[in-house]
């Protein structure tokens, strides 16, 4: 990435003077945030956020002289999506989340698309599966929920450009059976989940998310103080799985 970077130090520095045809586009940006992004390293992401801010801030209307010629590009969906994903690999799903926030806070000028998205709540997913068996309490799957419910949500009220990827529904079943948290919460996601799938445009084509959902309800319900609960929701997924 450093040699990406000076090539991109010189493009604007020649546009600067004078030779605007080497002026770097949006792409020429990208291609230096995807290789910092690559590296992984623990100074991969500050890096990728450090092009993005250039671009943000070249462009305020506050940061515009008048006369005063600009060489640095705006940035585009697909540079807020690398920088995320830089910060996705080093386990950050709160600056992933933030990431699409602010895109959301531009007003459509920089609209997030189903990537953006997706992103988030695998931010969310990795977060949970990564999180200690004694510290887990199924907070991060629920943000996971809460974002493909916003998805799904946004698909629905028409922007025909939004909509899940058929997985993502699977992911968060799957995440919240095999975290070791036992929260009531976890039963929520999941069955929130599971009548969304089946609502879609993806309903499940196999036993699987079933047999997760089945999972959550049998650890989330494991007390004996639950046993009529329990023995009501195997005999109604049951019957479910029946029918469908």
């Amino acid at each position: 990435p450093l040699k990406s970077e000076k090539i991109l130090y010189d493009m604007i520095a020649m546009a600067e003077s004078g030779n605007e045809n080497a002026a770097p586009d949006v792409v020429s940006f990208n291609a230096v945030i995807k290789a910092w992004g690559r590296t992984k390293k623990a100074n991969s992401a500050d890096r990728c956020e450090y092009w993005l801010r250039k671009m943000v801030d070249k462009n305020r209307s506050e940061n515009r002289h008048q006369g005063e010629k600009n060489f640095i590009p705006k940035p585009n969906v697909q540079t807020y999506n690398l920088v995320m994903d830089a910060h996705f690999h080093l386990y950050d799903a709160f600056r992933v989340q933030d990431l699409l926030l602010e895109m959301d806070g531009t007003d459509g000028l920089v609209a997030p698309n189903n990537e953006s998205f997706s992103k988030v709540i695998r931010a969310w997913l990795n977060d949970e599966s990564d999180e200690p068996q004694y510290e887990s309490h199924g907070l991060s799957v629920e943000n996971a929920w809460r974002w493909l419910d916003e998805l799904l949500r946004r698909e629905k009220r028409g922007d025909v450009d939004l909509g899940p990827a058929p997985d993502l529904f699977s992911s968060v079943l799957k995440t919240a059976a095999r975290t070791n948290a036992r929260g009531e919460n976890l039963l929520i996601v999941g069955n929130s989940t599971f009548r969304a799938m089946k609502a879609s445009r993806f309903p499940p084509d196999s036993s699987l998310p079933y047999t997760w959902l089945l999972e959550i309800a049998l650890k989330v319900l494991s007390s004996p103080t639950n046993d009529k609960r329990r023995e009501e929701f195997i005999t109604g997924l049951f019957d479910q799985c029946v029918e469908d």
